[in-house]
C-alpha cells in the first residue's frame, strides 16, 4: 500500500513536469513589444531576412503560411521571421496553428501589449494594419515592405 506522503510526492513530480513541458513548449513564440524590432535589426545586422506579419483571423494570412510548410527545407526557415499581429488572449490557438502547419522551426513572435496601432507604428508609420505584410530586408539593412501574399516565386528568387 501506497502512503499519502509517496502520493503527494508523485503528484507534485508529475505537477512538475507538466508546467516544465508547457514552458518548453511555449518558448518558441517570443513577446513582440515596443523595442522587438530594433533587437531583431540589430542581431540580424548583416544578414538579409523578411520580417512577415500575419494573423490568424486573416484568411490570405493562412494561405502564405500553407505555402511557407511548402518552402520548409529550403533554407527560409533561416531568414524569416513570423510575427503574429494578435492578441495575447490568441497565443493557444497560434501554437496549435503553427504545429498544424509544422512550422516550428521558423522564429514567432506574437504582439505583446494594449496598443497593438503603437507596435504597428514603431514597425512603420505608414502601416495601416493591412494583413499580410512584409518587410525584406538587405544584408546591408535596408528595407523593402509589401503588402498581400508573397508568392511561391517571389520567395524561391529571394532564397536565391
Amino acid at each position: 500500500m501506497i502512503s499519502v506522503k509517496k502520493l503527494a510526492v508523485f503528484i507534485w513530480g508529475l505537477i512538475v513536469i507538466g508546467w516544465s513541458a508547457s514552458l518548453q513548449a511555449n518558448a518558441y513564440i517570443k513577446p513582440f513589444s515596443a523595442d522587438s524590432l530594433i533587437a531583431i535589426e540589430e542581431s540580424r545586422k548583416g544578414e538579409a531576412f523578411i520580417l512577415l506579419l500575419w494573423s490568424i483571423e486573416c484568411p490570405p494570412c493562412l494561405k502564405e503560411l500553407k505555402l511557407l510548410k511548402e518552402l520548409t527545407g529550403q533554407g527560409l526557415n533561416k531568414h524569416l521571421l513570423l510575427v503574429s499581429t494578435d492578441d495575447m488572449e490568441y497565443q493557444t490557438d497560434i501554437e496549435a496553428l503553427i504545429a498544424n502547419e509544422a512550422l516550428l522551426e521558423y522564429e514567432h513572435w506574437l504582439f505583446n501589449g494594449d496598443l497593438p496601432e503603437r507596435l504597428r507604428y514603431n514597425i512603420d508609420p505608414g502601416w495601416y494594419g493591412e494583413l499580410p505584410r512584409a518587410y525584406i530586408y538587405s544584408a546591408r539593412g535596408q528595407r523593402v515592405a509589401h503588402s498581400g501574399m508573397l508568392t511561391k516565386a517571389m520567395l524561391e528568387q529571394w532564397l536565391a
